[in-house]
């Protein structure tokens, strides 16, 4: 009797080769009624004809009636045979057309259309990288990047040709030489340098002062700095990319309806390739098919694949090596093995590893946030890498790059979800046997599409000069770091470069996220949890996705689907699964309701918060609105008082949304966003009054012209709030999570009182209490449970100077700072976010 395995293997084996012998069977019947062979047999037939009806060399001639009812007869009978012919095929094409219609999927509609140029480099830090880089149309076709026949370049040259068009064109791509990166990383003299500096280190903590023992350590460090480059170092090679583009042609389709970037994005890539300056992609982080689908995206269209950075948890046995040839290089999580003492040697291999990977042409790419994002909300930015291309152009050692903001998102993540993480439970590494695991339930499952997007390429050069000249319009002068900073938050650099670094990633951050395409899932499970949380049927949930659809089209988002809305929510909810929304029939309409407890409706929340992002500042000013006019009966509210609350809001919430790019004002965007509601009639300038003082009720962007008249006071303009509004509603209930969370951490520092708590015991007690919140009712959400905001809370609090952090035994634990061990000092705390858990 055989292993159910063994049997389940043998009977894939004998599908698989009944799968190819029903291939070449169908290859060789399309060889055979293609045009060619059939206008050859055409041919052939009219000619044997032909010599059958005409004179022989006997002059003998056809036999023919010379009755005229026999004549007449045989047209009739011609006459009935065309009728039926024509009959018959037109049937033929009918019956054609309803098969083609309905094996086709909605989705491929999206193939032909034309879709808006997305990701254009800010025109403010970057204007002449965006009038340089730009291709001239405003809309462009879609490329199907699992489909080799869209991407243009294949010629079928002969039988061969045709039958294997993916080996042909795997085999024909542009290819590019990798020039390998190692020796010259050890003979480098600043690598010496710092190799005979950590070696006297070494030595003097451990008492050595002789000669001879000190070169013992230079040794040993010498061993360690090659054992360190070997374990991180790339061998990217033009091989493996084709045959792994060949694998991931064959196995990516078994994933995914189809993986789809516009044209134009292409065509802008190609034009930044030829100007000779290296490329460094930035994409945002949601599955580890991000590093196959940019890698696979850019050497399939004739462009240079990039090295990429990844993780050292995915180094595990065999996948580790392929993803090496594919241009991986591994960086620890953990730089510093031992806490509070930083690891130079590491640092400045990984340093000069990138900066002579630059000067040899390399392109990169690296993650903007380090890792994946859990909650489907982008993370906060990191600058490590980023300073390292910053510092190498400050320095000299690069003349200029091109910056390229990706984003990648998809119908459904092959990772499943993150929920384990969410409630608590510590992220499991990545092993030989969980990879297996994974790719057999990938293979076994389906993904729907996945669209990738590449902004316009903007210059390293324009962007730093831009933010130069804003630094030293405040403080005069900026200060230009010298080569030897290492890399970001190493050795020691001055605050201007950090802050530098800093803006580029936030900039960078909220172009990825302005560019980020919507899914069908993303909208519905948006629409599900936020507006119709009870259930609601087909016919009001289509409504409500059209109407979706036009405000993201008029705000200038694209979206990652096409079609008729009934069909894309049939699709999303296939997609999400009876685990996350419920389908119920009831008076011949379909009735939809999301999952709303634990744990499902985490995972829910991971798809609609691509949108809660997009929608982020609107719901800062909602819940604003909502907050100051809880105790009014007129809800009257002076617009001035609604920007400096909402800017205190947007401060709470810092690490949760990047709410402007780095070069815009926030209170321009938030006087922007209560513009757009005034459009909606949620707002109704009603009166001006002249306000008491100065300094409150005077508006930001407001110029005084009457220099002389320093008593002026600019009138206060009050707004009446229109309290019935749906959308109002609507954008008050989108931060209701995270502010239920927010205030539960908040209130729980008065625990905390003469108290020093480790991180861990700390985290999970407040995912306790959070608990206790939903199960008595006082947080109403289910979604408010998220290790991810619990520290985002914590990270703004240890910012405000109220928690102080610090490294015990290897342990981070966190206590109150003595100036708020007050209660009173406390209560102070929690009233800033108190002010805007207003019921709805």
């Amino acid at each position: 009797m055989m292993w159910p395995e063994v049997e389940v293997l043998i009977s894939t084996t004998y599908a698989s080769a009944g799968y190819f012998e029903v291939s070449v069977v169908f290859v060789f019947f399309a060889w055979l009624f293609s045009e060619r062979v059939m206008a050859m047999m055409e041919l052939m037939s009219t000619k044997l004809y032909e010599a059958c009806s005409t004179p022989s060399y006997n002059g003998s001639l056809k036999q023919s009636s010379s009755s005229l009812h026999h004549q007449l007869t045989q047209y009739q009978l011609r006459k009935r045979e065309q009728i039926a012919q024509a009959k018959s095929l037109s049937v033929h094409s009918f019956e054609s057309a309803l098969y083609s219609l309905k094996e086709t999927p909605w989705n491929m509609i999206l193939e032909q259309e034309k879709r808006p140029l997305m990701g254009l480099s800010c025109n403010d830090c970057c204007p002449r990288s965006r009038k340089n880089g730009g291709i001239g149309n405003e809309h462009f076709p879609i490329v199907d990047l699992l489909r080799v026949e869209t991407l243009g370049k294949i010629r079928r040259r002969g039988i061969l040709g045709s039958i294997f068009p993916v080996i042909r064109h795997c085999s024909t791509f542009k290819k590019y030489e990798y020039p390998y990166i190692y020796d010259s990383v050890l003979k480098d003299e600043s690598v010496q340098q710092m190799v005979e500096n950590t070696a006297s280190e070494e030595a003097f903590e451990n008492g050595i002062t002789d000669p001879d023992g000190i070169e013992k350590f230079v040794e040993r460090q010498t061993k360690r700095a090659a054992a360190i480059l070997t374990h991180m170092h790339s061998k990217l090679s033009d091989l493996v990319l084709r045959i792994g583009s060949w694998v991931f042609y064959k196995t990516l389709p078994l994933l995914f309806t189809s993986m789809s970037i516009p044209q134009g994005q292409i065509e802008m890539l190609r034009k930044a390739a030829s100007t000779g300056l290296p490329l460094i992609f930035l994409p945002l982080h949601r599955s580890h098919v991000d590093y196959i689908a940019v890698t696979f995206t850019l050497c399939n269209s004739g462009i240079r694949a990039p090295l990429v950075a990844a993780g050292e948890n995915l180094r595990i046995p065999i996948f580790g090596k392929l993803l090496t040839g594919l241009g991986a290089f591994y960086i620890k999580r953990r730089m510093d093995p031992v806490a509070g003492k930083k690891d130079k040697l590491y640092r400045a291999i990984l340093h000069n590893y990138m900066t002579q990977c630059m000067q040899a042409g390399h392109y990169f790419e690296f993650f903007i946030e380090g890792g994946r994002t859990r909650t489907g909300k982008p993370c906060m930015p990191k600058g490590g890498l980023m300073s390292v291309f910053v510092d190498a152009y400050l320095s000299g050692i690069l003349e200029d790059a091109l910056l390229v903001p990706v984003s990648v998102n998809y119908d459904k993540i092959v990772e499943g979800n993150f929920v384990t993480e969410l409630t608590g439970e510590p992220k499991k590494p990545e092993t030989l046997m969980s990879a297996l695991k994974g790719i057999w339930t990938a293979i076994t499952s389906h993904y729907g599409l996945v669209r990738v997007d590449f902004n316009q390429p903007f210059s390293l050069h324009e962007l730093v000069r831009s933010f130069q000249n804003k630094v030293m319009n405040k403080s005069g002068s900026f200060h230009i770091a010298p080569s030897s900073a290492s890399l970001y938050g190493t050795d020691i650099i001055h605050e201007e470069q950090r802050q530098l670094v800093d803006s580029i990633t936030r900039h960078i951050l909220y172009d990825c996220m302005q560019s980020t395409a919507v899914m069908s899932t993303n909208a519905v499970a948006f629409l599900l949890l936020y507006y119709f949380r009870n259930g609601v049927p087909l016919s009001k949930l289509t409504f409500a996705l059209d109407r979706l659809r036009d405000e993201l089209s008029f705000s200038k988002k694209d979206t990652g689907f096409s079609g008729d809305s009934k069909d894309i929510i049939e699709h999303a909810v296939s997609l999400l699964g009876p685990g996350l929304v419920e389908v119920d029939k009831k008076d011949e309409d379909v009735y939809y309701k999301p999952v709303s407890m634990l744990p499902n409706v985490l995972e829910l929340n991971y798809y609609s918060n691509t949108l809660v992002s997009h929608f982020c500042l609107k719901g800062v000013v909602g819940r604003v609105l909502l907050s100051l006019t809880a105790d009014q009966r007129d809800a009257k509210v002076a617009i001035e008082k609604v920007v400096d609350v909402s800017i205190l809001l947007c401060e709470i919430l810092q690490f949760e949304f990047i709410f402007t790019k780095t070069c815009q004002q926030l209170n321009n965007a938030v006087f922007d966003a209560i513009e757009e509601m005034t459009m909606h009639e949620i707002l109704t300038e009603v009166a001006s009054h002249r306000s008491g003082r100065l300094g409150y009720g005077c508006p930001r962007n407001l110029e005084i012209i009457d220099d002389e008249d320093e008593d002026f006071i600019p009138p206060d303009t009050f707004y009446k709030v229109n309290l019935e509004e749906e959308k109002l509603l609507f954008y008050g209930r989108l931060l209701e999570p995270l502010i239920d969370t927010y205030c539960t951490v908040f209130s729980y520092l008065l625990c905390m009182m003469d108290q020093v708590m480790p991180e861990q015991i700390l985290v999970k007690e407040l995912l306790a209490t959070v608990k206790a919140g939903l199960d008595n009712g006082s947080i109403r959400y289910a979604e408010s449970l998220s290790t991810d905001t619990i520290k985002n809370c914590m990270k703004l609090l240890e910012k405000w100077s109220v928690l102080e952090c610090h490294i015990q035994d290897g342990t981070k634990v966190y206590y109150l700072n003595p100036k708020y061990e007050s209660e009173e000092m406390l209560v102070t705390i929690i009233g800033k976010v108190e002010l805007f858990r207003n019921r709805l």
